[in-house]
Order: structure tokens, then C-alpha cells, then sequence
């Protein structure tokens, strides 16, 4: 029998750094809990499960977008080593950036800043309570808007 540092119940380095779930079935795993810093918000009760959600959102459209780091596709170059497709402005991108001038419009260039600073580069602003109101308000306003359909089916009758 050897001595194994680590199980598909994580390591003790995991373990000091983060909370960990350990999920039941037939394969015990661990989940580490508090991967991002909206993660560990929502565990500290900072921000509501539907805030979070709209985090969760947000950078679900980033990685869609291609806001992270990705190999080359080879496979969408023609001979000439040109890429055909994937281009900058794909339709990803472009709904990562409706979203966040939702909130630009209604808040301010501020807001969206913040949002997009915690949110995409995990930007810890626990601390600062005025920030924290902003980023709730952003994550409120995306959730409200991109989520709940955000439109009044009957907005063209007038009152």
C-alpha cells in the first residue's frame, strides 16, 4: 500500500484553502465551494442566491465569449494559415456586452466597472460596503433584466 496525498476527496492543501463539500453516491467527491470571490460572498450571506445566479450568468456569457484564455482552433484555418472563422466580434461577445451596458445604462460606467471587476477578474471588495451596494445593485439589475425575461409582455398598452 502506498501513500497517496490525495483522494477524490482532495487534498489537505485544498482543504485548508477552501470549503469543501463532500458529495455522497457510490463515488464519494469532493466540490470546493468557494472557488470565485462571488462564491465566497454568497457563503458570507453578502450577496442573495439571486444575485449570484446573475454572477454565475455573467461569466457564463464571458466564457462563452472567449473572455479567457483558449488555444488556436487549427481547424477553422484555410491553407494560408488564416482563420476563416471564430471571429472577434462573435455573437457571444457581443450579448457579454449588452448585458453589461444593461447595467451601464441604468447605473453608470461605475457600476459596470465594478460588476465586471468582481465578477470576471475576481476582484475581492468584501471590505467596502459602499461597493458592495454597487455590485448588488449591477447583479440585482442584471438578474431582474436578462433572467426574469426582463420584458413586460404587455408594454405596448398604454395607461
Amino acid at each position: 500500500m502506498s501513500d497517496k496525498s490525495h483522494t477524490d476527496l482532495g487534498t489537505t492543501e485544498i482543504h485548508k484553502r477552501h470549503r469543501v463539500m463532500i458529495e455522497g453516491g457510490q463515488m464519494p467527491r469532493a466540490r470546493v465551494m468557494d472557488q470565485t470571490v462571488v462564491d465566497r460572498m454568497l457563503m458570507e450571506g453578502l450577496l442573495t442566491l439571486q444575485q449570484h445566479q446573475a454572477a454565475e450568468y455573467l461569466m457564463n456569457q464571458a466564457s462563452r465569449a472567449g473572455l479567457y484564455t483558449k488555444s488556436v482552433n487549427y481547424k477553422d484555418m484555410n491553407s494560408g494559415g488564416e482563420r476563416v472563422s471564430d471571429a472577434l466580434a462573435n455573437e457571444d461577445l457581443m450579448r457579454y456586452g449588452r448585458t453589461l451596458r444593461l447595467v451601464e445604462r441604468r447605473y453608470g460606467a461605475y457600476h459596470k466597472y465594478l460588476v465586471e471587476e468582481v465578477v470576471i477578474h475576481n476582484w475581492d471588495i468584501t471590505g467596502d460596503e459602499k461597493k458592495m451596494g454597487v455590485l448588488r445593485e449591477g447583479l440585482e439589475w442584471i438578474a431582474d433584466r436578462r433572467m426574469a425575461g426582463g420584458r413586460n409582455p404587455m408594454r405596448h398598452i398604454r395607461k
